[in-house]
């Protein structure tokens, strides 16, 4: 038994439908100039249930640590990499994960200049100089850390991922030298100390070393393989008898953990507890679905879909939501039909995507030079 690629894939499909569920419903301002049916469930429930789905994120960071710790493998049996092979891993990573974006940039930019003339709002309200500063930080993927104009208010996530990127051999580095228990001390402590803030808006900011212990605990997953020895685990030696057990505990261990982050949120302590808030309940939340939910044959092939997809409706879906189509999202009234509208044309448009990608010749391209940076690195060192 493995926690492999198709694990990853169909754990990612859930957390795009909480990202979608969180965006559309975590508060009162995204919805209060529409009529919206919460039947049969109440307002307040919703709102408090999709704020919880915000856990969507530390999901991500955690499976990222994780997937990110199995390919240094490729390089290295410890996962610590020398000088050659940490550029041959940094070049070929960033150009993967920029060029997805900015094929989303591109097609985000044109279709809202043509629509509603957005990105010269977002960018030339202060001159050309500074939009095309802008622009180019926007390109980047780090409007936030430099506190830029951005075309789209979720790419936030855009440098934490590539500070992952960045960061992640390191961290495998002092695990190797110090051992994981050191490390994720030190995740718990220097986030406390030394803050690495992006803008979110004008009045909030985040601190997204927040979420390092999700990572570190990713990391960890994949080098001991907790994953699937946690699922392997039996309880009892009648393995139905264990896994019922093993579902009552656990998924009352859930409910447990979902009132912890409520209230915490709710009294306004959320900050001051995120290594439990945004790092280990999302990581439990993987766990969790990894035992219960993914295997399940019908259901674990329409996650891996949505898995598969799921960058290019995190890059997107906030186009058609908030900045061309938010009138036509909400007409639908009911809460469940809004996501779920919602979530069928962000993914057509990433078929659209894929499909225009692989016709084009796009994908090819972006083959050929992740050999050639590879090649180029073996060259230069």
């Amino acid at each position: 038994m493995k926690f492999d690629k198709n694990d990853t894939s169909a754990i990612k499909g859930l957390a795009i439908l909480f990202m979608m569920q969180h965006h559309n419903f975590c508060s009162l301002d995204r919805f209060d100039d529409f009529t919206v049916n919460f039947f049969p469930f109440s307002q307040s429930a919703i709102v408090t249930f999709s704020n919880f789905l915000k856990i969507c994120v530390g999901m991500y960071v955690f499976l990222s640590g994780y997937g990110l710790t199995v390919s240094l493998k490729k390089y290295n049996s410890d996962n610590t990499l020398n000088g050659k092979q940490y550029k041959d891993y940094l070049y070929r990573r960033l150009w993967k994960l920029m060029a997805g974006y900015w094929v989303i940039y591109i097609l985000g930019f044109v279709i809202t200049l043509i629509v509603n003339q957005r990105p010269w709002e977002v960018y030339f309200g202060k001159g050309i100089i500074t939009g095309m500063y802008s622009i180019a930080a926007d390109i980047s993927g780090l409007a936030y850390l430099f506190n830029t104009p951005t075309l789209n208010g979720t790419w936030w996530y855009m440098t934490l991922a590539i500070f992952i990127i960045l960061i992640l051999p390191f961290i495998a580095g002092l695990m190797k030298k110090y051992g994981p228990l050191l490390v994720m001390m030190l995740c718990l402590f220097i986030p406390r100390i030394i803050s690495f803030y992006v803008q979110l808006q004008p009045d909030n900011k985040a601190n997204i070393s927040r979420w390092f212990f999700a990572i570190v605990l990713g990391m960890i997953c994949a080098q001991y393989d907790l994953l699937a020895k946690a699922k392997g685990f039996m309880i009892t030696k009648n393995k139905y008898l264990s896994k019922l057990i093993k579902f009552v505990l656990y998924t009352g261990l859930l409910v447990v953990l979902y009132y912890t982050r409520v209230t915490l949120h709710k009294k306004g302590y959320s900050s001051m507890a995120y290594e439990l808030t945004d790092n280990i309940i999302p990581a439990f939340v993987v766990y969790y679905c990894y035992e219960f939910v993914v295997g399940i044959p019908i259901l674990r092939q329409i996650l891996m879909f949505l898995g598969k997809h799921s960058m290019n409706i995190f890059l997107l879906h906030t186009f058609i939501r908030q900045y061309l189509l938010r009138e036509f999202i909400y007409s639908f009234k009911h809460f469940a039909l809004i996501t779920l509208v919602l979530l069928v044309l962000s993914l057509a448009v990433s078929v659209f995507i894929e499909l225009l990608k692989k016709y084009s010749g796009f994908n090819k391209l972006i083959g050929f030079v992740d050999k050639k940076i590879s090649e180029g690195v073996s060259e230069r060192t």
